[in-house]
């Protein structure tokens, strides 16, 4: 059994939740209290566009010795925001929640207690029901089945985490503009536990991930962090140059032995064929420039323009 922490940070990634921070903030203060571990919140405002800094800040006023307020530049996204807050933890072990309510606060003493009970470097709190919409656990389902193939993660991840503070110390070391927290995770430990924890209806009327910024998401991810998309590039020539061969065969078999008159047809279907592969090869290695294109501009993880320690 791992010893007991002597502090626990809790980073949050904050955007568009102004209605819920105030709750959020006093449930985490109960639990702590109860647990009597001393606690620091660390709440990052990813450039919300209602008046969630202001409630931040209100916050702060109220517990200046147990928050510290992050307000970055502009809209960095979900990871990137965790990972701006990595940089201020000063707890042994750090939780990461979402701020919406969906974890509730009162699960925290389960990842604790799994994370000491072991000693495992990261634990996950899953749930078997997430009470979201159908679309929305579809496409999770579909990005969790997908990356546990395409990247090193475990695939069964969740925002809702803790992790010891030697592998915070290694993820903050990266500087790629493009963070996922679970696959650099993987990176460097495989001492992962899972607990089942509940899982609540979101309590924010609107959700704050379209399709468009999962799809996004998940493109990021499989560009990235492997080089999966150009391997199959390799195996998708050497089909295509097979398959190009035995047309080829077939039509000059045809002309030779059968003085079969040789139309338009297999050619045009040939030259669409090959066109078609040429495209989505550009195409993908256009995904890798541009990433290294942004790595070589050194653009930035995250942008701090107000914070209050």
């Amino acid at each position: 059994m791992a010893e007991q922490p002597k502090k626990i940070s809790i980073v949050i990634p904050v955007y568009n939740a102004s209605t819920v921070l105030i709750e959020l903030q006093k449930r985490i203060d109960g639990v702590f209290k109860e647990i009597n571990i001393p606690y620091q919140l660390v709440l990052v405002d990813d450039c919300s566009r209602d008046d969630s800094w202001s409630v931040i800040k209100e916050i702060k006023s109220q517990f200046p010795e147990n928050i510290t307020a992050i307000r970055l530049a502009k809209n960095f996204g979900q990871h990137n925001a965790i990972a701006c807050g990595f940089h201020y933890c000063s707890g042994d072990y750090i939780i990461t929640m979402d701020d919406d309510l969906q974890h509730p606060p009162e699960e925290i003493p389960k990842l604790i207690k799994k994370a000491t009970e072991n000693g495992a470097d990261v634990v996950y709190g899953i749930s078997d029901k997430y009470k979201r919409s159908l679309l929305r656990n579809t496409t999770s389902i579909v990005f969790k089945v997908t990356t546990k193939y395409t990247s090193a993660s475990t695939g069964n991840g969740s925002p809702f985490r803790i992790i010891k503070k030697s592998i915070v110390k290694k993820i903050i070391t990266h500087n790629q503009q493009f963070v996922f927290i679970d696959e650099l995770i993987s990176w460097y430990t495989k001492n992962i536990e899972f607990v089942v924890v509940d899982h609540k209806a979101s309590g924010l009327k609107a959700s704050r991930y379209s399709g468009y910024k999962l799809m996004n998401l998940y493109f990021n991810l499989v560009f990235g962090y492997n080089a999966l998309p150009l391997r199959l590039i390799t195996y998708l020539g050497l089909i295509a140059s097979f398959i190009s061969f035995l047309v080829g065969l077939f039509f000059f078999i045809k002309k030779m032995f059968f003085n079969v008159r040789v139309g338009f047809t297999g050619i045009v279907v040939s030259i669409t064929f090959t066109a078609g592969i040429i495209l989505l090869s550009i195409g993908v290695i256009g995904e890798y420039m541009r990433r290294m294109y942004n790595i070589l501009n050194a653009q930035p993880q995250h942008s701090i323009g107000e914070i209050l320690e």
